[in-house]
């Protein structure tokens, strides 16, 4: 294995004898990452260690070298921080007094849930774990190892946004590989911009799987949580993760995709649960689109698309046949033994001839093919400016909406607008919601205008666009206004209260809670015991964070002298 020391542990590729790698710029003496695996450790007499690319409560992930096939390979090493470290030899996983069941348990869990993934490696857009093995008392995966890019830095490297045609392509496969890992029982549960990569040939792959325990808050490990793409569920100890949970986390990064914006963080849409996108960008988008994007973004798990077969059937189909698709198709869940099929993709509509579809589908693919090798090409030099126009079209006027002259008053696709300022717009949209797309005259949806209101209460709507009383087209979109209510909150009084309920109590106030823990003698374990550098009743800006202190019992008692010297 002499040939790795040649190796760039950034890349694995040769180094030629050169101190600066000539493909990635990365220097020979540059170091690992504090507490990983060093430089060119081999494991199973078969697997390099290279650079340590990220970490996470559950372990370490490192770029490899497979000295049998001679490829590049991503390693996944099981090493929670939080109950381990490393021993005096650099390599072996020493678990911390008092967290060994927590490890044990952790580990099991690592080793089952890479097992269930592997199993799925026919899957195209998912990326296949080929080698599951147990070494230095820790446990790994081997996963192939594809030179992409994130999709966050593809669409923020093609000017902040994608159209609906492109974002499809990408999104669609991703979709029907979630669909049949969730029919085995198999969740991701941390789908975001950074999980799905980009790979050369211009299709989109998940990746970034982790054991559920960082996938929650409040666990033995720390959680590994995108804000805007986690589920308010995911911030809640105990809860439930199902499969609306990963269609939270689709839905969220197809927004991304589409907006340039993730959601607002979940703790903060249980008092503000608007989803902004600039009015330029929502006229350009289908209207089921956005009905699709809202059902799956919806903050309750029982109120959100449960399956990913009902958002393909709401993202692939006119709003009048979603319904008809759904009741019409039964997506029984198979034991995780059987082999795994792909399910069939959407069918082209009707009364368009089947060549237009293949035509505009290879249009799209050329156009994401241009777009990601142009970006390839530039990573390596500066980053060019961020195009202008995504910023002046966040910032359109909704005075553009689409209301029509006076001449179109007869006309039967025309509707009149009505007055929407002063209703709670939570109410509208849940009205929205349940009402047969079929028959719906037009659909309701914020604007990103900042909306503080000391008179309006928060959640009704200030204003809207098009103007009440105008005649505008059948199905176009009323951009409202929404208060956020006063722009300073008062602090609720928390003591005494259980962790949950003092949570609740502050995020209805507008407020984000963390936590911390401290002794106490006169507070139950468990219970809040107030602020930590404020108090209740003062005053602080909408959406600001504080902190529960958690009393954590009485400290305890240290031993006496006498029994010490005993």
């Amino acid at each position: 294995m002499a040939g790795i020391e040649n190796l760039c542990m950034n890349c694995m590729s040769g180094m030629q004898g050169q101190e600066v790698c000539p493909v990635c710029g990365r220097r020979k003496d540059e170091p690992q990452m504090p507490g990983a695996l060093p430089f060119r450790t081999v494991l199973q007499n078969r697997y390099a260690v290279g650079r340590a690319k990220k970490s996470n409560g559950e372990g370490v992930t490192y770029i490899g070298y497979d000295n049998v096939l001679n490829i590049p390979v991503e390693l996944h090493e099981y090493f929670p921080a939080s109950l381990s470290e490393r021993a005096e030899d650099g390599r072996t996983v020493r678990v911390l007094g008092g967290s060994e069941l927590a490890f044990q348990e952790n580990r099991k869990a690592f080793l089952e849930y890479s097992r269930a993934i592997a199993h799925m490696r026919e899957l195209s857009s998912i990326l296949v774990i080929y080698d599951i093995f147990e070494e230095n008392n820790a446990a790994y995966t081997v996963s192939e190892w594809n030179d992409s890019i994130t999709l966050r830095y593809f669409v923020e490297r093609s000017g902040g946004s994608l159209g609906w045609n492109a974002a499809r392509q990408l999104f669609m496969p991703v979709l029907s590989s979630l669909s049949v890992l969730h029919a085995h029982s198999v969740g991701h549960f941390g789908i975001s911009p950074d999980t799905l990569q980009i790979m050369k040939d211009g299709k989109m792959k998940l990746g970034g799987f982790s054991i559920g325990a960082v996938r929650q808050m409040d666990t033995d490990l720390p959680p590994d949580l995108i804000p805007g793409c986690a589920s308010v569920e995911q911030y809640i100890m105990g809860d439930t993760l199902t499969e609306a949970t990963d269609v939270y986390g689709f839905a969220a990064s197809l927004f991304f995709t589409l907006t340039g914006t993730l959601p607002p963080e979940a703790p903060k849409r249980r008092t503000d649960a608007r989803l902004l996108i600039p009015n330029a960008i929502l006229r350009s988008l289908p209207p089921y689109i956005i009905s699709a994007l809202a059902n799956a973004l919806q903050l309750s798990p029982e109120k959100r698309t449960p399956t990913f077969e009902r958002l393909r059937a709401e993202l692939s189909a006119a709003p009048a046949v979603t319904a008809a698709l759904e009741t019409s198709q039964k997506f029984a869940r198979v034991p995780p033994a059987r082999p795994v099929a792909s399910p069939e993709q959407p069918k082209a509509k009707k009364g368009v001839p089947g060549v237009v579809w293949v035509l505009s589908s290879c249009l799209t693919m050329l156009v994401i093919f241009v777009a990601i090798g142009m970006i390839w090409m530039n990573r390596s030099g500066a980053d060019s400016q961020m195009n202008a126009a995504q910023t002046a079209a966040s910032e359109m006027s909704a005075e553009t909406a689409a209301s029509q002259p006076e001449s179109d008053l007869s006309d039967a696709n025309t509707v009149l607008v009505p007055n929407l300022v002063g209703e709670n717009y939570a109410d509208l949209a849940s009205a929205e919601s349940a009402e047969d797309s079929a028959v719906r005259e037009y659909q309701v949806l914020p604007s990103n205008q900042p909306s503080f209101s000391d008179s309006v209460p928060e959640g009704c709507i200030l204003s809207q666009d098009p103007k009440p009383g105008t005649r505008m087209k059948k199905g176009t979109v009323i951009v409202v206004v929404v208060s956020k209510g006063p722009a300073v909150r008062t602090l609720p009084k928390v003591a005494g209260k259980t962790l949950s309920e003092a949570s609740a109590a502050v995020t209805s106030a507008g407020l984000v809670p963390s936590q911390t823990e401290e002794n106490s003698d006169t507070v139950p374990e468990g219970r809040v015991i107030g602020y930590q550098d404020v108090q209740e009743g003062s005053q602080m800006a909408y959406g600001s964070k504080v902190i529960l202190v958690v009393s954590a019992g009485p400290r305890a008692a240290e031993p006496s002298s006498a029994a010490s010297a005993r």
